[in-house]
């Protein structure tokens, strides 16, 4: 008795469940063709590059960038959220916009696309400055916190903090390319100049639309909010990432580079120095050499051989040199001269970002002397 009163539920469970299926309407694949304008269904590609920006999307972007803060009046709202519109529109969508005009659209489908009725700002001026100011803040940064950097290197450190793959990541990690954020020709390309000097058209990604955009927030921050939250919010995002000096710095001849270094400075010439050795007659020797330059120690170095560890010993000793650097709040970057210039009321979240370099006053550094530049790749 007991199992057949469990096996009714069952029985009844899968008569309902059968008649159900039987009476279920079937799923088209594809969403019902009322549910898209005309033009979105004959001209899928251009809808896409040419619908509207979605306001719900933009805001959230501007709120974390800190340009959307609550208290604004609706005026000032609304001006700033035009400033993330623009910010966000590419250049190549008036490309899209002249191609429209060779379409055999009609009236309807025409006003079915709101970028048609109205021309279209894009932020190639804002990513022009954003540009120059992404610069700035980074070569001074990192200027003066590694102040016996070769110039390659600086130029090489600076493309990492602030190069187009970086600009990408920072701007994907903050939503610049949600749904509903960017417009721009899905299949556009732009010119490029290949090493042989000859022009090629490469098509648009996602990860250049990120960066140029990342670039024009950037410009529009500088313009609403003030130099000092343009600098805080790339050191807050850019230059909190740390790469790996050591990696960066590669080298010939180091010895003779560290020689050429000694003599520039006036110091004695260096000098290498068996530390330790081991098994100098077996199969698996090991040797650890210094350098020194009179009493002072330079570098240290290991090897199989005793040149391997004078060459590394050398090389260990210039990274020391060149990756040399000063500590946060002690010093202060020049572009803080120019906050009373292009003030602005900073977010407290960014007033605590730039805290690191505005802590102490700023004083300008004594001219260096020119690099030694024989036998360095940069």
């Amino acid at each position: 008795m007991r199992a057949k009163a469990f096996a009714l539920p069952a029985v009844r469970r899968a008569l309902s469940t059968t008649v159900a299926a039987r009476n279920a309407v079937p799923v088209r694949g594809v969403a019902p063709a009322g549910h898209l304008p005309a033009v979105a269904r004959k001209h899928p590609e251009l809808w896409t590059s040419l619908r509207e920006q979605q306001p719900s999307a933009l805001v959230t972007l501007g709120a974390r960038v800190h340009l959307l803060p609550p208290g604004l009046t609706p005026d000032e709202h609304a001006r700033r959220l035009e400033l993330v519109r623009i910010a966000c529109t590419h250049p190549s969508i008036h490309a899209v916009q002249s191609s429209v005009d060779e379409l055999p659209l009609s009236v309807e489908e025409r006003e079915q696309i709101a970028a048609l009725q109205t021309p279209t700002d894009d932020n190639a001026a804002l990513a022009r400055l954003g540009n120059s100011l992404l610069g700035l803040y980074a070569a001074e940064y990192l200027h003066i916190k590694y102040p016996n950097l070769p110039s390659r290197v600086l130029k090489a450190m600076v493309s990492a903090h602030v190069g187009p793959s970086t600009l990408a990541d920072v701007g994907t990690e903050l939503g610049i390319l949600a749904q509903g954020v960017q417009r721009w020709d899905r299949k556009g390309t732009y010119t490029t100049r290949l090493p042989d000097g000859t022009k090629q058209g490469v098509p648009l990604l996602n990860m250049d639309i990120a960066a140029q955009s990342m670039r024009a927030l950037v410009a529009v921050i500088f313009r609403e909010l003030g130099n000092a939250s343009a600098r805080a919010f790339v050191h807050s995002h850019f230059m909190s990432r740390v790469p790996n000096v050591e990696e960066m710095l590669k080298f010939r001849d180091p010895k003779r580079t560290l020689a050429d270094l000694c003599r520039k400075y006036g110091k004695p010439q260096p000098q290498s120095r068996m530390i330790a050795e081991t098994g100098r007659l077996s199969l698996a020797p090991v040797f650890v050499v210094g350098v020194w330059s009179g009493a002072i120690k330079l570098g240290e170095g290991t090897g199989s051989s005793i040149r391997m560890a004078e060459y590394r010993a050398a090389e260990n000793a210039l990274r020391r040199l060149y990756g040399a650097e000063r500590h946060d709040y002690t010093f202060s970057v020049p572009s803080t001269t120019l906050d009373g210039v292009y003030d602005g009321e900073v977010p407290p979240a960014l007033r605590l970002a730039g805290e690191h370099v505005t802590a102490a006053p700023y004083s300008p550094l004594p001219l260096g002397r020119t690099e030694a530049l024989h036998a360095t790749r940069g």
